[in-house]
């Protein structure tokens, strides 16, 4: 399997079976799980209602640009960088799109 295949479906595996979790504090929101093919954009959002609260938000924003996971977004406490190496990822291929770029610079550096 080439590279981009392994990674869409790395991605693709992890985000439907977080998806297949129910929030501990809030069971009643639902996953949406949003997956665009042609730009490699992999999105988990958790949509509902508790009580009297609506809730729209974004746990995960993944995408693949030029072979390398850039994570956009992780509202989590997972080391969503240690699970990707884990499936075979390697930390060269894997970007934190949050961070500036001067600062994954000066990490690339350091290590």
């Amino acid at each position: 399997m080439d590279r981009l295949k392994k990674y869409r479906k790395i991605l693709d595996e992890y985000l439907k079976y977080r998806a297949s979790l129910k929030l501990g504090n809030s069971p009643e929101l639902r996953a949406h799980l949003v997956i665009d093919r042609e730009k490699d954009e992999y999105l988990l959002l958790w949509v509902g209602w508790t009580d009297i609260k609506y809730h729209h938000g974004l746990m995960f924003h993944f995408q693949i640009i030029d072979g390398k996971i850039w994570i956009h977004e992780n509202r989590t406490d997972i080391d969503i960088v240690e699970v990707l190496t884990e499936k075979g990822v390697p930390k060269s291929d894997i970007v934190l799109g949050f961070v500036a770029p001067y600062l994954r610079e000066r990490e690339k550096m350091a290590v």
